[in-house]
């Protein structure tokens, strides 16, 4: 019932090791995981005091872990679309995903590279299968559902342009 997304987060530390997680987002569709990115980019990630990554990421945001089930996120690349498709299918999820890649500069400790992309889902998609390709911005937005009035797209331009002002590296799918 409701609109259900995931939060796959996954950082490269300094040493190379990756750690994934995977969050299930009831409601947590429109506007909610971007704008907790914009939050982590807002922190330029300075990391004042000793705060794991993912519970500052997530500080604030009503998330049902899904790291609590067995399972091994951390075998999944999530910047590999596959990989992507993969760890999704052991989610419940109706309306979609944003995957977020963090990898930590070995000489610049207070600047990542970030890296976000969208997948559409189940009830996003009609003459492919959920979660088959990276969507821009605008076209994740475009089919979350909305109330009146609202300016999904306006919204999605001044993301996908504070975004590159930071220097993060949107995913998306390839023109063939």
């Amino acid at each position: 019932m409701g609109q259900r997304t995931n939060l796959l987060l996954q950082v490269e530390g300094r040493s190379g090791a990756r750690l994934n997680r995977v969050y299930h987002l009831q409601w947590g569709y429109r506007k909610y995981l971007p704008m907790a990115f914009l939050r982590l980019l807002s922190s330029r990630y300075f990391k004042p005091q000793k705060t794991d990554i993912f519970e500052f990421f997530t500080q604030g945001l009503d998330l049902d872990s899904l790291d609590m089930i067995e399972r091994d996120w951390n075998k999944y690349d999530f910047n590999q679309l596959n990989e992507c498709q993969e760890a999704l299918s052991h989610c419940d999820n109706n309306n979609g995903a944003m995957v977020v890649v963090i990898t930590e500069d070995a000489r610049d400790y207070y600047f990542p590279k970030y890296q976000v992309g969208f997948l559409l889902g189940p009830e996003d998609v009609q003459d492919e299968p959920p979660f088959s390709r990276w969507v821009t911005t605008e076209d994740f937005m475009r089919h979350q559902p909305k109330y009146q009035g609202e300016s999904d797209d306006i919204f999605a331009h001044a993301f996908d342009a504070l975004t590159i002002l930071s220097g993060t590296q949107h995913i998306v799918q390839q023109s063939h």
